[in-house]
C-alpha cells in the first residue's frame, strides 16, 4: 500500500557540543583508547562525526506509527540492531545481558562510586520525570580524572557521558540506544513535532551509509572510520526531504558494505517482533521489514509482526508489560541460513507483488 502523504511537522534535533568533550579525549594514549574500545565499544569514534541534522530533521518525517519504520514513498527501513551492533562493535552475546529498566529510582551512591566520587560531590538535575548529570558537570570531573591519570574512573566516566546510562555498565547497551532512538521518532510523531534527543550520530551513519555507500569505488570495511570517505553534501531539510522521498530501490546500498551477514534477531519470548527497552520507555520493531539490510531475502512480514508496543515508563498500567519485555530478551529467537536461506540481497514474489500494487518501480 502506498503510504499517505504526510504534512510535514517540525521536528528539530539537539546541536551537542562535543567539542569539549573531544578536547578531553585528546589525554588519552592510543593504548588507552584501545581498552576504551574494547570495554565499551567503538563509542568514540563518533565523536569524530559530525552530524548534518537537516539530514535527521528530514528523515524523522517519514516515521511510520502503524509499522514502526521509515515509509519512503518507494521502499521501507528500520535500524536494526545488528547494524547498530556492526558500528559500534558491541555484539549482542548470550553471556553479556541487556539494559533492563529498573525504576526512574537513582541509587546516587552507586553512581557516585562507579566514576569516583563521594555522594555528596554529585549534582543530580531533574528534568520531568527523569534524573541524572549534567554533561559540564561530567566533564569537569574528566578533566579532574584526566589530571590526576586515574583512568579507570576516566573510563567510566566517558562511557557514562557519551551513553548516558549508568544502569550499562557491563551490559550491552545497543537495544537501549535503539529503543530510545525509535521511542524518540515515535513521540515526536503523535505530538506533531518536538526534539530528537537520542544517540543522533548512530541513526546518520546508518541512513547516509545506506544512501550513498553504493557510490563508492573503494573498500569500506569500517562503519565509523571509513565514514568520512563518503562526501555529504550541504542542503536544508526541505531538500533531504525530496532526496529521501525520490529514493529508487535500485539506487540505495540496501546492505552496508561494512555488514557481514549472521544470525538475526527475530524475536524475543512471546512477543511476535522484537521488543526493545529503553531509559525512558519500550518500543518494539519489525526485524522482517528489514531483512534486504540484512543480506537476507526480504519477505511479506505478517500482519502481527507489524508494529507492536510502545509505551513510555509514564504511562498508566504498564508495570505488567515490563515484566514481559523483561522476561521476552530471557528467550530471545534467533534466525541464520537455515531459516532464512544463504546471504543475498533479493525480494520474494509477494514482496514484490506488495512493491508493485504500492507504486515501486521494478
Amino acid at each position: 500500500m502506498h503510504p499517505k502523504a504526510k504534512k510535514s511537522i517540525k521536528i528539530t534535533t539537539t546541536d551537542n557540543n562535543l567539542e569539549r568533550l573531544i578536547e578531553i579525549t585528546k589525554s588519552m594514549s592510543k593504548e588507552m583508547r584501545r581498552d576504551f574500545d574494547k570495554m565499551y565499544g567503538r563509542i568514540l569514534d563518533l565523536l569524530d562525526i559530525s552530524v548534518k541534522t537537516p539530514v535527521i530533521s528530514a528523515l524523522a518525517q517519514f516515521w511510520s506509527s502503524d509499522l514502526h519504520c521509515f515509509e519512503l514513498p518507494n521502499l521501507d527501513l528500520v535500524p536494526t540492531i545488528e547494524e547498530y551492533t556492526r558500528m559500534t562493535r558491541l555484539p549482542i552475546d548470550d553471556n553479556v545481558g541487556v539494559y533492563s529498566y529498573r525504576g526512574r529510582y537513582v541509587d546516587e551512591r552507586k553512581i557516585a562510586k562507579l566514576i569516583g566520587l563521594h555522594p555528596d560531590q554529585l549534582k543530580l538535575e531533574k528534568r520531568g520525570a527523569i534524573q541524572g548529570l549534567k554533561k559540564s558537570f561530567l566533564e569537569d570531573h574528566l578533566e579532574a580524572l584526566a589530571g590526576r591519570g586515574s583512568w579507570h574512573y576516566f573510563n567510566k566516566t566517558l562511557a557514562l557521558t557519551i551513553y548516558g546510562l549508568y544502569e550499562t555498565q557491563g551490559l550491552n547497551p545497543v537495544p537501549a540506544i535503539l529503543a530510545d532512538t525509535l521511542l524518540t521518532l515515535e513521540v515526536c510523531q503523535k505530538r506533531n513535532g518536538g526534539t530528537l534527543k537520542c544517540c543522533t550520530h548512530l541513526l546518520y551513519v546508518w541512513i547516509i551509509t545506506h544512501m550513498y555507500a553504493c557510490e563508492l569505488r573503494t573498500l569500506f570495511p569500517d562503519p565509523l572510520r571509513d565514514f568520512g570517505r563518503i562526501k555529504v553534501k550541504r542542503q536544508e531539510a526541505r531538500e533531504w526531504k525530496k532526496e529521501l522521498a525520490d529514493i529508487q530501490d535500485n539506487k540505495i546500498a540496501w546492505t552496508c558494505p561494512w555488514y557481514s551477514p549472521y544470525e538475526v534477531i527475530f524475536s524475543c519470548g512471546d512477543f511476535a517482533n522484537v521488543p526493545l527497552m529503553g531509559p525512558r520507555g519500550c518500543v518494539a520493531y519489525t526485524p522482517s521489514i528489514a531483512l534486504r539490510q540484512l543480506k537476507r531475502t526480504q519477505v511479506k512480514p505478517v500482519e502481527e509482526q507489524l508494529g507492536g508496543i510502545c509505551f513510555q515508563y509514564d504511562a498508566p498500567d504498564v508495570s505488567q508489560l515490563l515484566v514481559r519485555v523483561r522476561a521476552a530478551w530471557r528467550n530471545v529467537q534467533r534466525k541464520g541460513d537455515d531459516e532464512l536461506g544463504k546471504p543475498r540481497v533479493s525480494a520474494s514474489q509477494d514482496t514484490m507483488s506488495g512493491e508493485r500494487a504500492r507504486g515501486v518501480p521494478e
